[in-house]
């Protein structure tokens, strides 16, 4: 139950880290800021780069990214903030995961 905990944080640790990353990528394109938008894609694909291929975090960074490059600021935007909000619901179901954990390993101790 340790192992799972521990995984469920570090899960949680990198969900919020992505979170952040898109909600400054949001604002940066909203705002049409684009003075440092690469350096800021670049920490959204290492964060992307070092989850597996299937990791829900992973692709919503990747298609926001693609997203910043590809399309207007508009558009590119409105995806940011379609991945962010889909982070925030992984995060929600991640602490979720982890209080039901928490509240077991309670009863069992």
């Amino acid at each position: 139950m340790h192992e799972r905990r521990k995984q469920l944080v570090e899960e949680i640790r990198t969900a919020e880290r992505a979170r952040e990353l898109l909600a400054g990528l949001e604002r940066r394109l909203k705002e049409r800021d684009r003075s440092d938008l690469e350096e800021h894609l670049g920490h959204l694909e290492r964060l992307a780069g070092a989850l597996p291929e299937p990791h829900s975090v992973r692709l919503l960074a990747e298609s926001a990214v693609r997203s910043a490059r590809d399309r207007g600021a508009g558009y590119a935007g409105s995806a940011a903030s379609r991945c962010r909000s889909k982070t925030e619901g992984r995060l929600s179901t991640l602490r979720g995961s982890l209080s039901s954990l928490e509240a077991l390993a309670g009863i069992n101790a």
